[in-house]
């Protein structure tokens, strides 16, 4: 029974450092991945990275493909835009259907949230702003009390799990995603229904916009 509670521990953090790796740009889009080469690199035997690999495909985040094997999901542009465009609605109307279940000490709280975002963006701290702006934004899922909604999200969500960074990747774009959850916030203390579903759509939007950009360069600097 032990064995078995250390065994799922060690998938999780694997999974969570292979994750990380894959969000933070150390593993690449479309860069091979084999048991061998993972239990080398994270020094655990090949079980739960095997666990792990399951979880990450079941995820989006690797694919396998015949003759090649296991790799890191390569999106086109294309997709990334339908993908950030579906999220947009959604999130949009998870924060507009938990207003009505945000009472002071949630709008306390979401506001300590944002101050520590607003740090993280002051000092350019991509890992702290990725973190705290993950929970920002689940709060409201949370809080919508609807579970199918939340589960469509987090699916769409963990595809474009690698591109986060891409949305950081210009310094402008922090400033302006603290203004944008500014005005979330704002709107929910409010209660006003329509400008935050507007302003989070808004915001995601501007995220797609920010990534979409990145790698357009990035592919533009390897013709």
């Amino acid at each position: 029974m032990a064995g078995t509670k250390i065994e799922r521990t060690t998938h999780q953090g694997i999974y969570e450092r292979i994750r990380d790796d894959i969000t933070f740009g150390h593993l690449l889009p479309g860069e091979r991945l084999t048991e061998i080469k993972l239990s080398g690199m994270y020094q655990v035997s090949r079980s739960p990275i095997r666990e792990a690999l399951r979880q990450l495909q079941s995820d989006g985040l690797i694919r396998f493909e015949r003759n090649k094997g296991m790799e890191v999901t390569k999106l086109s542009i294309e997709k990334i835009s339908e993908i950030y465009d579906v999220r947009a609605l959604q999130e949009g109307f998870a924060v507009r259907i938990s207003i009505d279940h945000l009472d002071s000490e949630d709008i306390r709280h979401l506001t300590a949230l944002h101050e520590t975002l607003v740090l993280a963006a002051r000092n350019r701290d991509m890992r702290e702003w990725i973190d705290k702006n993950s929970t920002f934004h689940a709060y409201f899922r949370d809080k919508a009390g609807n579970e199918t909604l939340n589960q469509l999200i987090m699916m769409l969500k963990r595809r474009t799990f690698l591109y986060q960074r891409m949305s950081l990747s210009f310094d402008r774009y922090y400033d302006m995603y603290v203004d944008h959850h500014a005005d979330i916030l704002d709107a929910c203390r409010t209660r006003d229904h329509d400008r935050a579903e507007f302003a989070m759509r808004t915001h995601v939007m501007a995220t797609k916009q920010a990534v979409v950009e990145n790698l357009s360069m990035t592919l533009d600097t390897r013709v």
